[in-house]
């Protein structure tokens, strides 16, 4: 088992959709908060959106941190997301995320559609 790298809390501050090349709509939902050795974190889900009754699919991260100690720093992962049973939520699974200092995460989180959050555990990959 890899070693806890933090967490990272982050609210929901919007949503833009876009279809793609191949005709599907896209959401784009944008969160803002704190990451554990990244400071001030800022960015993006993407996912297609699910034919009716799906309860799981696709995502990607694109993303911004900026630490206080150091230059700002982006990311990218693609992973997974599940819905919670039961609730307006979904766990995400990013089994790596690529942030332009070198470093490789994996994260876990969940998205609260209701509480308008995403908060989760990173690890090193």
């Amino acid at each position: 088992m890899a070693d806890s790298a933090g967490e990272f809390t982050l609210n929901h501050t919007g949503n833009a959709y876009a279809k793609n090349d191949d005709d599907v709509v896209v959401a784009y939902a944008n969160y803002e908060g704190t990451a554990t050795g990244f400071g001030t974190v800022m960015g993006t889900l993407a996912f297609p959106l699910p034919v009716q009754g799906a309860t799981s699919g696709t995502v990607t991260w694109t993303g911004q941190g900026f630490p206080p100690d150091r230059d700002p720093s982006t990311s990218f992962g693609e992973g997974t997301w599940e819905q919670v049973e039961g609730s307006h939520a979904w766990k995400i699974n990013m089994p790596s995320l690529a942030v332009s200092d070198g470093t490789n995460l994996r994260t876990e989180g969940v998205v609260d559609l209701e509480a308008k959050t995403f908060n989760g555990q990173m690890f090193e990959a």
